[in-house]
Parts: structure tokens; C-alpha cells; sequence
């Protein structure tokens, strides 16, 4: 081969690597768990939380509401049983049973109230959790997608790295300094073909002593952007 054929081989395998590596670290990147995922699962965290604090709530005022009806019981079975004579300790007796009434009364609306909360919290949580297994299985599918697709940007990349340790002998060290420093200055392009008789970096037109070195296998530099030029 050609010095310019070497080095243009040499800059499509390096483009390409630069390629598959940049891919390779948006893959790694995106390996892991996602944040539709995180928040989905919180979402769900925040609907069990809900449902707990109503269960809770629905439980204290049973609890409640029982304690009352007990002690409402027991306060009606002294009312009639015959044994308080004494009017105005039947009078407050009475007033308080109404008063233990009306407490219930409103204890078993917010009981109510709870129970409908409840039943809301239980829906959202049942919804959150259906959207959870959603995300869970798309994000598991893409995961595994991901990771086949890394190892095979991993095996391309060791392919493209032996294949250029297998060309490197064959290119002149001061030719690899300079395409080297090419790369570090035009964005990893050193090495660019003709093109309808211009160069395929910038897109100037070549002018005839360049072409004439071209087809003495010469190596060329465009006098615009620098680049090696190479016919193929």
C-alpha cells in the first residue's frame, strides 16, 4: 500500500473507533436505572403511603367510635335501669349520652370520609403499580438490548484496535506524528479523499500540481485546510 492508502485506512478504522466509543459510553451511560423508572417507583411508594396513613386513620376511628358505643351502652343501662332517682343526676346523665351520641355521629362521618379516602389511595396505588410493571418490563427489554449491543461495540473496538496495531508498522513515524496532530486539530479527520476533483475535508478545488502529485502516490496536504489528501 500507498503512504496515502495507509493513512487513510489508518483514519477509517479511527473513525470509526471514535464512533463505536462514543456509542459505547452513551450505551454504559444509559445501563442502569432509568428516571422514568425511579419515578414510577416512587409514585408507588407515595400511593402505599397514602393507603397506609387512611387504613390507619379508618382503624382509630372504629377503635374509636366502638369505645364510645360501649360506654353509650353502659350510660343507657344506668339511665334505665331504675337505680339514679335524683332528677338532676338523670338530667346529666341524659345530657351526656346526647353528648356521646353526637360525638359518634360525628366520628362515623369522618369514619366515612376515611373509608372513601381509603378506597381512592387503594385505586391509586393499584394504578401506580400497573404503571410500574410497565416501565419495569420496557426498561428489563432495554437493558438487555443495551447490553448485547455493548458487547458488541466492545468486540468491534478490539477488532478496530488490532487491525490498527497491524497497520501502524507499515506508516513512517514522522507520517504518524503528523496525522496524529492532524487529528487533534480537525476533529479526528486528518486523512480526507478527493472529491469531483476537490478535497473532501474543506471542499476546495485541487489544483493541478496537487493532482499531479496525487498520481505520483505522493503525500499531499490541502493548501486550505491542511488535511491529507488521498485518491482511492
Amino acid at each position: 500500500m500507498t503512504k496515502g492508502a495507509d493513512l487513510y485506512r489508518l483514519q477509517c478504522l479511527d473513525s470509526e473507533g471514535d464512533v463505536k466509543r462514543r456509542r459505547l459510553a452513551e450505551v454504559e451511560a444509559a445501563l442502569g436505572e432509568s428516571e422514568p423508572l425511579r419515578q414510577a417507583r416512587r409514585a408507588l411508594e407515595s400511593a402505599q403511603t397514602m393507603v397506609q396513613k387512611w387504613t390507619l386513620r379508618q382503624r382509630d376511628l372504629e377503635l374509636e367510635i366502638q369505645g364510645l358505643s360501649d360506654k353509650i351502652t353502659r350510660s343507657e343501662q344506668r339511665l334505665y335501669s331504675g337505680v339514679i332517682k335524683n332528677p338532676k343526676e338523670l338530667a346529666d346523665l341524659q345530657a351526656e349520652i346526647a353528648s356521646l351520641k353526637r360525638r359518634r355521629q360525628k366520628l362515623e362521618d369522618d369514619l366515612l370520609e376515611a373509608m372513601l379516602e381509603r378506597e381512592e389511595a387503594e385505586a391509586a396505588r393499584a394504578q401506580a403499580q400497573v404503571h410500574l410493571d410497565e416501565i419495569q418490563a420496557q426498561w428489563s427489554a432495554q437493558q438487555a438490548d443495551l447490553m448485547v449491543e455493548r458487547e458488541m461495540l466492545r468486540g468491534r473496538l478490539a477488532e478496530i484496535e488490532q487491525a490498527r496495531e497491524a497497520l501502524l508498522p507499515s506508516i513512517e513515524a514522522g507520517d504518524l506524528a503528523v496525522y496524529e496532530a492532524l487529528r487533534r486539530r480537525k476533529g479526528g479527520q486528518a486523512v480526507v479523499q478527493v472529491r469531483d476533483g476537490a478535497c473532501g475535508g474543506c471542499g476546495v478545488a485541487i489544483p493541478p500540481g496537487l493532482k499531479w502529485q496525487l498520481r505520483q502516490d505522493k503525500l499531499v496536504y490541502c493548501g486550505n485546510c491542511e488535511r491529507i489528501i488521498v485518491r482511492t
